[in-house]
């Protein structure tokens, strides 16, 4: 569940702060933050960002923990499924296991919009202002410290942005963000 959410929020925080543009000069360079440092507990991370995604993931809990017994359900319908394909007994059976699936799959379907709208609103309302108080000063940071971009990064990104001599601001991001 957490995996869930955070993914959606570093995808919200990644698509709020995607790039904050300085004012360019010559001696400007490409700097990235780490988003899981950014949204990590203190000393590392920034609280009020940790704060916001933990209450975005405890009012979204309830669905997606829904969204878990509806799947593991559909799981143990197709594995009786696939053994009524294999038994004659039980094939007299299958007509009603793929009722139940498809039953099954409709909610499932409805469960994850519902989830996707409330994630969105929840987000709008416990996330978004701290990500665009989080946006304004790392713009106002990367004008500061000279960065021409300044990248939020997700894990996957870390690497090519190594390659590329990015500088990682984060800890500096950080303790500039508190003063």
């Amino acid at each position: 569940m957490k995996r869930i959410l955070t993914g959606f929020a570093a995808l919200a925080l990644t698509s709020t702060m995607a790039m904050a543009q300085a004012q360019p000069n010559s001696a400007s360079q490409a700097c990235y933050l780490q988003v899981s440092k950014l949204v990590a507990d203190s000393p590392e991370g920034l609280d009020g960002l940790g704060d916001a995604i933990r209450r975005l993931d405890a009012a979204l809990r309830p669905q997606v923990e829904e969204i878990k017994v509806l799947e593991a359900q559909l799981e143990r319908i197709e594995l009786r499924q696939s053994e009524a394909l294999h038994n004659e007994e039980e094939a007299a059976n299958l007509i009603a296991l793929q009722a139940d699936a498809q039953r099954i799959n409709v909610q499932l379907e409805e469960k994850r919009n519902q989830l996707k709208q409330d994630y969105s609103a929840q987000r709008a309302v416990l996330v978004a202002p701290v990500q665009n108080r989080v946006s304004e000063r790392a713009r106002a940071f990367a004008a500061e410290r000279g960065c021409g971009e300044l990248k939020m990064a997700r894990s996957d990104d870390l690497a090519a942005l190594q390659a590329r001599s990015a500088r990682d601001m984060t800890l500096a991001f950080v303790a500039w963000y508190r003063q």
